[in-house]
């Protein structure tokens, strides 16, 4: 599974719009939506703060094979 796939399963399990995760993480507007459609991932340093948010592991994240 992608990593846009994995984050938009956590986001939805906590009922977070996308809009919401963008404010979160003071990204621009859209950011998710692209991170979540495959169109680009985030920068290295967000994964940390996106896998606390989660609970979750980096690796959870970002490992194709989950």
């Amino acid at each position: 599974m992608s990593f846009g796939a994995k984050f938009r399963v956590l986001r939805e399990a906590k009922g977070l719009p996308r809009a919401g995760i963008d404010e979160w993480v003071n990204l621009m507007p859209g950011t998710v939506s692209n991170w979540e459609n495959g169109f680009q991932a985030p920068e290295e340093e967000l994964l940390p703060d996106l896998a606390s948010f989660f609970g979750v592991r980096i690796s959870d994240l970002t490992d194709e094979a989950a």
